[in-house]
């Protein structure tokens, strides 16, 4: 009798250890910010959607609090997605506020005229943002609930968080030449050609020619042989029109690293998580040291 309890006691332990790794090997229901990542320019609206994914568990209700940095971002509007719904069951939110001023979203929905819950990965909800200035903010979960057609809480769900990285806008940089109008555009100064001026070729002194008479007081009269009037020689003005270099629309890449801690995973399990089947575990092994011992008491009697 002896060997046969030290055998069961021994035996015992394993028994729970193997239940327990199995337990801890079910993934539990998961709600998550997706796409966990994003990059967005200011002044852009983007949106994110809170998705569940139950692993085998009925989701009656959900319910969650999304906490963002107000500095970077505004919570434009929060609409209710299919999921609870995905199956033609009605539904009732139970919570729907933002409030911008403490960078907080809160969001509750659950069934009616259902007595079951569902199965099958869908959006909870979608959230509209305006990014409003340059830098990161994360998109932490916090107070999840999951519950159960009977309105109870499941354990271990995994929650997965998010972070969006807002850029800064590109500015142009001015060419040689150019300059900047205050507008961000680059604007082309051309640069004036000289006007060249007319000159003048003087007309010749007549000279006298074999024609010349004298006029009686012993001076000579010089009749000049006209010459063919001199045109001012004229250099036309040419008024060069600068050429003009369209305004450039220089391609700014700008290489973004997100200064955001993600989880390395993912995920991140919820406060309140248990472990699933513990008490069930410890049960079974009393449950099987009873029976080792009574097995062996009615070997003992039948000795006897």
């Amino acid at each position: 009798m002896n060997k046969a309890i030290v055998t069961a006691i021994a035996i015992a332990p394993i028994f729970i250890s193997f239940l327990i790794q199995t337990s801890l090997a079910m993934p539990g229901p998961k709600i998550s910010v997706e796409p966990p990542y994003l990059q967005v320019s200011p002044g852009e609206e983007f949106t994110v959607n809170i998705t569940i994914y139950p692993e085998g568990e009925e989701i009656f209700g959900a319910q969650y609090t999304l906490f963002f940095d107000n500095s970077l971002l505004q919570a434009l509007r929060q609409d209710n997605g299919p999921f609870l719904s995905q199956d033609g069951a009605g539904t009732m939110k139970i919570s729907d506020n933002i409030d911008n001023s403490v960078g907080k979203i809160e969001y509750g929905e659950m069934r009616t005229d259902v007595d079951y819950g569902i199965t099958t990965p869908g959006i909870l909800a979608t959230i509209t943002f305006n990014a409003t200035e340059p830098g990161t903010s994360s998109l932490n979960l916090s107070e999840v609930i999951l519950s159960d057609p009977y309105s109870s809480e499941i354990k271990g769900v995994l929650i997965g968080d998010g972070a969006c990285d807002i850029g800064a806008t590109p500015t142009p940089t001015p060419t040689s030449g150019s300059e900047d109008d205050g507008n961000g555009d680059a604007s082309v100064t051309s640069t004036p050609t000289p006007t060249s001026t007319p000159t003048q070729t003087p007309s010749p002194t007549p000279t006298p020619t074999s024609g010349s008479e004298d006029n009686g007081n012993g001076n000579i009269s010089i009749t000049p042989t006209p010459t063919a009037g001199l045109t001012p020689t004229l250099t036309p003005t040419i008024n060069h029109v600068p050429s003009l270099s369209p305004s450039p629309s220089p391609t700014v890449v700008i290489s973004l690293t997100p200064t955001a801690s993600l989880p390395m995973s993912g995920e991140k399990e919820n406060k309140r998580q248990g472990i699933p089947g513990f008490e069930a575990v410890f049960a079974t092994a009393g449950l099987l040291v009873i029976a080792s011992y009574l097995i062996l008491k009615r070997k003992e009697g039948g000795d006897r």
